[in-house]
Parts: C-alpha cells; structure tokens; sequence
C-alpha cells in the first residue's frame, strides 16, 4: 500500500511563499495604521469587583436582554414555512436516501403535522401550534438566514448559547457580562431560569462561563429551587452567621 506524505516540496514552497508574503502585507498595513486596534479588547476587570460596571463601545439601545430558549420547538412546526418539504412529504431526500446519520439511515421527508396560514399585514406564515404568537407577527423580526452544521440537539443547544457545537465555550450571556458587568454589584447581572423539569440537553453549557472566570456563569434558579448559597447551612449557628458577617464588614 502506497503511503502519502502530509506535505510535498512544491505545497512546502507554495504555503512558505504565501505565508511569507501575508507577514509582510500585515507590517504595511500596521505601519499605515490600517490594522484598527493594536491588540484585541479586553474589559479591565478588577477581580475584588468582577462586576462592575464598564463602558461599552457605543451608546446601547437596550437596558436588558431576554432571551426565551424553547429546546425542542422546531421553526419547522412554528415560524419557518417550507412550501417544498409539504410538496416531497413522504418522498426520500434527493441524493441522500441512503444516508446514514448519527441517528441512523436517513428516513423519509416529513412535513409539519401544523397547518401553516398568513398572518399580519405581513402575511407571515405561522403554524396553527402558535396562533396567538401569529397575532403579534408585525411585532417580531424573524431571521431565516442563520444555520449550522450539526443535527443532533445537545452540540445545537450549544452553537444556540455560545456558537461553538463544542463543549468549553463561554454563553452569550456570561460574554455580555464580562464586557460590561452590571450597574447594580448586589445582584448577578446574568440569570438563567431553568425550566424546572430539568435542564435542557446540553445542560450549564447554555449559561455557563466557558474558558472566563467562573464569577461570569449565569445565576441558576426556578419556581422549585431558589438561587444556591443564599441560606444559612444548618451546620452554623445564627450567632455565627452574623460574627462571620460581622468580620467581613470589617
């Protein structure tokens, strides 16, 4: 069996070249003031006051964000209307009928169980799942644009919350903290209200601090368990308690 080697003379000569050449735009263009910042931002944290508050780049036009992660509600049920998937509905996909996926041999297309009908002076198609949310269409702003590449929900959970499929990457919110902090110290600038029945399939991944320090993670609470290390263990006594309390004031 002939063995291939990683890398031959002429793709050596080609990458040294081209390597070479893009070193040497970067000066010129650094020389000219053309590269933007000199070193990438990063927010001076004081680490006794990681949430203090910081300046952002531009003046913000929102005060708060909220974000409503339903894992498990397919746009394909909801908001996403797909004319040609009801059109090849019980036909194989073309090209893949015989694909096999992490879940097993591709199967047949599938439409939505849902009717789809207009809504709105836009005329959004919304499912018959979520009628109510249809009444407010010209009220929301859609993006069909964005994709990924993975289809299995634990690592799609995780592109959703960090853009990553893979584990270790900081959630968007536990980013916005880092950058910003939050104009009240006292409370956690960024809270994750889990659904009680459980955490979704990519679990702390979607509210997690990732590679940033761990005072950056989302605060996690619900209706059934309230935020963690807020009441006194049963180990220490109340006079303990407030002596402790006492010395930190000091």
């Amino acid at each position: 069996m002939r063995s291939h080697p990683l890398m031959n003379r002429r793709q050596f000569l080609s990458q040294t070249g081209t390597g070479l050449a893009s070193i040497g735009l970067a000066q010129i263009l650094s020389q000219q003031g053309l590269l933007g910042a000199e070193k990438p931002f990063r927010p001076e944290i004081d680490s006794g006051k990681p949430f203090a508050p910081r300046p952002p780049h531009f003046q913000p036009k929102a005060n708060r964000v909220l974000m409503i992660f339903c894992s498990g509600c397919s746009q394909l049920d909801t908001f996403d209307y797909k004319p040609e998937l009801i059109r090849h509905h019980g036909k194989p996909m073309p090209g893949a009928d015989k694909l096999v996926t992490f879940q097993g041999q591709q199967g047949a297309l599938n439409q939505s169980p849902w009717k789809f009908r207009p809504y709105g002076k836009s005329g959004k198609m919304v499912s018959d799942l979520v009628p109510h949310l249809g009444e407010m269409v010209d009220d929301m702003c859609f993006i069909h644009s964005m994709k990924g590449q993975t289809n299995t929900h634990g690592p799609g959970e995780n592109f959703m919350s960090t853009g990553y499929t893979l584990d270790g990457f900081p959630s968007v919110g536990s980013w916005v903290t880092y950058a910003l902090g939050t104009e009240a110290e006292e409370l956690p600038a960024f809270v994750a209200i889990n659904d009680p029945r459980g955490l979704a399939r990519s679990g702390k991944n979607n509210f997690g601090n990732g590679f940033l320090p761990a005072a950056f993670q989302g605060a996690d609470f619900n209706a059934k368990h309230p935020p963690n290390n807020l009441r006194r263990p049963p180990s220490l006594t109340a006079d303990a308690d407030r002596r402790t309390n006492h010395l930190l004031q000091r």
